[in-house]
């Protein structure tokens, strides 16, 4: 998946405060579009519905209204016609107002078929026609007899007037099922158009937001790991772009710290060798008698004095190789190593201490060549063995393996100590760190025996980790190339 790129310069707010809200306003705008639209359009289609609902009510009411007035006037008429009485004209008189008053208000009501405009025209002409012959002749006359028949005409076209106006109800109601489907498909396609629309916006604004506290994490994680040559670059608002700034500048500070540091080491180094050459050539002196015989007390001080000196040159040559290290100048001088006979040769410059102490050592050791800095992976090999002694309980056992596949080397070494907290397998390979004290060596050491077998094994393009072991104790293992890139 390709890395997504912004230009957070052409849309940087001064604080990420108003970044959120920003996003937050944009994200709501499309939502609140859609909400007003399907308001907007769900109450038109009520309010139509309402309207064309009262208008079937009101011309169906109308239609009967009608149809009852026609048949008012017929039985009014006809009674006027057999007894001739006066009242009766005056109640057709009555009916026929107010039939005049339906038709006017059904023409009024605009019905929505032609063919009930029409009706009504001609049921209107008719219905005149029976009311002018009414009211010119007598109630015997033959025209008034002759014109009777005509109300059968007018009932019938009051009920096609009648039952187009309950066919207008279901029109309406057919209509209105169109319009609420129509703003169903609408709403759905403004949620289908709106929603991507907010979502993608939100994902914008999450990634404008998220991406400047990563570039905060991420130079926090490599000023805690001591990397200290990428500048610290955060691109967002301006006030997580000034923390960046103030990020870098502590880059700057905590890097001038570590050169003032590994400068210190190098000379406070070197100038101890000078001091310790000669404490160690004197107790050599000493020990070898050439200024004197020594009694045994004096001869056990010589001794001491010896031993502490070798100790005291292991700690600055760990410094110097420390200081090495850090100063990126450590070139690999690579030559074919026997893995084996340097392991031998390691193990045998310790066999004293190991003898002192009592220590069973088990030994797996295959036949190993590689290709590498001989002097560095000794230093490696003996900066691990020297460790498993110095926590071995005295009368124990410790176990050194070398195997190997058909690419990597393997070495194991293992003690019987208090082993190492799951908490600290990775925190005893940094520099200076100190578990928990040695049982022995009056002289506490520096830290950095196992962060320069760390260094040295990875500038092999390998790597040094705590196993955990079934009989308790630390075990360490390096992995190493056969063969460097």
């Amino acid at each position: 998946m390709l890395p997504v790129t912004v230009d957070v310069k052409l849309f940087r707010p001064k604080s990420i405060l108003r970044l959120v809200l920003t996003g937050f306003s944009l994200v709501a705008f499309p939502l609140i579009i859609a909400l007003v639209v399907a308001t907007v359009s769900v109450d038109r289609l009520v309010t139509h519905g309402q309207q064309a609902l009262v208008q079937s009510v009101l011309v169906t009411q109308a239609s009967q209204s009608l149809v009852e007035a026609i048949k008012a006037m017929e039985r009014n008429a006809r009674q006027y016609q057999v007894l001739g009485d006066k009242v009766l004209f005056d109640v057709y008189a009555e009916n026929h107002s107010r039939f005049l008053d339906t038709v006017r208000a059904l023409e009024s009501l605009e019905p929505a078929t032609t063919s009930q405009s029409a009706v009504l025209k001609e049921l209107r002409v008719a219905e005149n026609e029976v009311n002018t012959v009414l009211i010119t002749y007598p109630h015997d006359a033959t025209e008034v007899v002759e014109i009777l028949p005509a109300f059968i005409d007018l009932g019938l076209m009051g009920q096609r007037i009648l039952i187009d106006s309950q066919q207008l109800i279901s029109s309406g109601v057919e209509q209105m099922q169109d319009a609420s489907e129509n703003v169903q498909r609408t709403l759905v396609i403004q949620a289908v158009a709106l929603v991507p629309a907010a979502l993608l916006l939100t994902l914008f604004f999450a990634f404008l937001i998220s991406r400047p506290i990563r570039q905060i994490n991420l130079a926090i994680n490599r000023l805690g790991d001591g990397q200290f040559s990428e500048s610290a670059v955060i691109s967002g608002p301006s006030d997580l772009v000034q923390l960046g700034e103030r990020l870098d500048w502590l880059r700057d500070r905590l890097l001038e710290l570590e050169q003032d540091k590994t400068r210190f080491l190098q000379h406070m180094s070197h100038e101890l060798k000078t001091p310790l050459t000669t404490i160690r050539e004197g107790t050599e002196l000493l020990r070898e008698k050439i200024v004197g015989d020594l009694n045994d007390q004096q001869a056990e001080i010589a001794g001491i004095l010896h031993d502490n000196s070798l100790q005291l040159q292991k700690l600055i040559e760990d410094l110097l190789d420390f200081s090495i290290l850090q100063s990126r100048t450590a070139a690999l001088m690579r030559s074919r190593v026997d893995l084996h006979k340097l392991i031998e040769e390691v193990l045998d410059s310790h066999k004293i201490t190991i003898l002192s102490r009592h220590l069973q050592l088990e030994t797996s050791l295959q036949v190993v060549g590689l290709n590498g800095d001989r002097e560095k992976l000794r230093t490696l090999v003996d900066n691990l063995v020297s460790n498993a002694i110095k926590y071995s309980p005295d009368n124990s056992c410790l176990k050194v393996q070398l195997s190997s596949d058909r690419k990597f080397a393997y070495i194991e070494v293992t003690d019987a100590g208090p082993g190492i907290p799951e908490a600290d397998h990775d925190r005893v390979f940094e520099a200076f760190f100190q578990g928990k004290p040695a049982a022995h060596g009056p002289v506490r050491g520096t830290g950095l025996g196992l962060a320069i077998a760390r260094e040295y094994a990875r500038a092999h393009g390998g790597d040094v980790s705590v196993v955990k072991s079934s009989k308790g104790g630390a075990s360490l293992r390096v992995v190493i190339p056969l063969e460097m890139e």
